[in-house]
């Protein structure tokens, strides 16, 4: 017997399923019309509370994309409860996904992909113009009717990019398709879904995503880092469009309405020239690109776009360093996916201090001399001999005097480049989200066993009294470039945003590192 939904809809088919649920083609018994009812499934173990809010959410969000009305947007009809859950029924769309028709048929040529991605371009366009970003944008997620292509799941994205990229240590759905701020845990814009669609297009032509890593920690460490995209092949007159999607900088990203008329242009098999003001990867456009080089040949080097911010501290604290293009900078990304369960959708975190013996990246600020304590400027309290009081805006603690700081967006790390005795801290904010800080860190700990060499767990502590809230906090102890390092990562919440502090130093330093980390920890306020 079949399942009525609401008394109203008529379960008749499942017909896609998906990491937030399952896609039912139905019957509208009131109007007699067919149409397909998305089943919101949320992750296993979620506590009352949080699983009442992201309800609320879906149905507030969906409620939102149903005002869309676009040809190339999935109807959304209304949102229905049953058995205390959301169900959204949608306009029934009688075709294959993208990704379908990638698996059966194999990767499109140019001009067909191009056209697809015209009218997606055009659809994103009156989404992002009525305040909507989709979030998810992926094969799975591109209807094809005929010669018509629409995007579905609006109304849900939301939730799926920003709430559950991880269930029990595991990830739903595809990450290939995140947007470098997605995997950094940013804040996402229009520019997002520009880049998934790139990513998108790239699938259509090439088969396969930009990225292929053999690991889902090292695809989204990739896609978040400086690090390039595979070259595309096959994309012919497509590959203009691919590169000015596929900026890692969302500013210098191009724009739905260029993309639209580039895409329109290549589908009627037209020659396209790319805009004036965007500058191809590789000649000074400000990141990487597809196909560009990371960085001129040489040592192992950091690539952070975007200026350093400066900040005002007290009197004795030295200006932070910015990132650069060095071929004498040999510290790695160690690029240690640390992706939180559940609760930060697209908020998957990477350690971005390196354990590479060698010389350092240029002389450190110079340090003053004085190495007695001194009234700290920003509050009364007295600064230990040998610290400063650094004030990154959401945050304040004690560092040492003489470590680099660097700053990538709201993240900073304080570097002690001395030779032979490499060692960091680095401060993350991860964002809003839902979970435990417990089940955020035990999923990192499980990406990290399989990442690092010599892995080892020396502690995973839960409960820690920390700024009004219980803390989580692993200790391990790993290889990396052949030199044996030790680490531990501190996961927080403070006013319902979440935090990763980590200190991370060569094994033969580590003991003398703690109290750096400890001081560190004791003297962070965020704001």
């Amino acid at each position: 017997m079949s399942r009525v939904i609401a008394g109203q809809y008529e379960l008749l088919e499942r017909i896609g399923q998906g990491g937030m649920g399952a896609v039912w083609r139905a019957r509208d018994m009131r109007l007699d019309r067919e149409v397909a009812v998305k089943e919101v499934v949320l992750p296993q173990g979620l506590e009352e509370a949080e699983r009442a809010r992201l309800h609320a959410r879906v149905e507030r969000e969906a409620k939102a994309a149903a005002r869309l009305d676009h040809p190339g947007i999935v109807t959304v009809h209304t949102v229905v409860e049953e058995d205390g859950r959301p169900w959204i029924v949608m306009r029934l769309v009688r075709g294959r996904s993208l990704e379908k028709v990638l698996r059966e048929e194999g990767p499109l040529p140019p001009h067909r992909a191009a056209a697809i991605g015209g009218q997606l371009a055009r659809a994103l366009r009156a989404a992002h113009a009525a305040g909507v970003v989709h979030r998810d944008v992926k094969p799975a997620n591109v209807l094809l009717e005929e010669d018509r292509a629409v995007l579905t799941d609006f109304g849900i994205a939301v939730v799926a990019g920003e709430e559950t990229l991880t269930r029990t240590g595991g990830l739903i759905g595809s990450p290939a398709y995140l947007s470098p701020e997605q995997a950094r845990g940013l804040r996402v814009g229009p520019p997002t879904d520009l880049w998934s669609l790139g990513a998108t297009l790239y699938a259509a032509v090439e088969g396969r995503p930009p990225f292929r890593r053999p690991d889902v920690w090292s695809l989204i460490g990739a896609i978040g880092s400086d690090a390039p995209h595979d070259p595309p092949v096959h994309a012919g007159p497509l590959r203009p469009v691919l590169e000015g999607l596929l900026r890692k900088d969302p500013e210098h990203r191009m724009t739905a309405e260029e993309a639209e008329r580039l895409l329109e242009a290549i589908a009627r098999q037209e020659p396209v020239t790319p805009p004036a003001a965007w500058t191809p990867p590789g000649t000074g456009g400000g990141d990487v690109g597809v196909g560009a080089p990371a960085h001129p040949p040489g040592p192992p080097h950091v690539v952070v776009p975007g200026p350093t911010v400066p900040v005002q501290t007290g009197a004795s604290a030295p200006a932070p360093v910015p990132r650069h293009r060095s071929s004498a900078l040999l510290w790695t990304r160690l690029a240690a996916a640390v992706a939180i369960i559940v609760a930060v959708a697209s908020a998957a975190v990477f350690v971005a201090v390196a354990l590479t013996d060698g010389p350092g990246p240029g002389p450190s600020p110079t340090p003053e001399p004085s190495p007695t304590a001194t009234a700290d400027a920003r509050t009364t309290a007295v600064v230990p001999a040998g610290y400063v009081r650094h004030d990154g805006g959401s945050f304040t603690a004690l560092v040492p005097r003489d470590w680099r700081r660097e700053q990538d967006g709201r993240d900073w790390s304080f570097l002690d480049m001395t030779e032979g005795r490499r060692r960091g801290i680095s401060v993350m904010p991860l964002g809003h989200g839902v979970g435990t800080v417990a089940q955020h860190l035990n999923a990192a700990a499980e990406g990290l066993k399989n990442k690092y060499r010599d892995y080892r767990q020396i502690a995973f502590r839960e409960g820690i009294d920390y700024l009004g809230e219980r803390a989580a906090e692993v200790e391990f102890t790993f290889t990396e470039n052949g030199t044996a390092g030790h680490a531990r990562v501190r996961v927080f919440r403070f006013n319902g945003e979440f935090y990763m502090i980590t200190m991370i130093a060569f094994q033969s330093v580590w003991a003398e590192s703690v109290p750096h980390f400890e001081t560190f920890l004791n003297s962070f306020q965020a704001s």
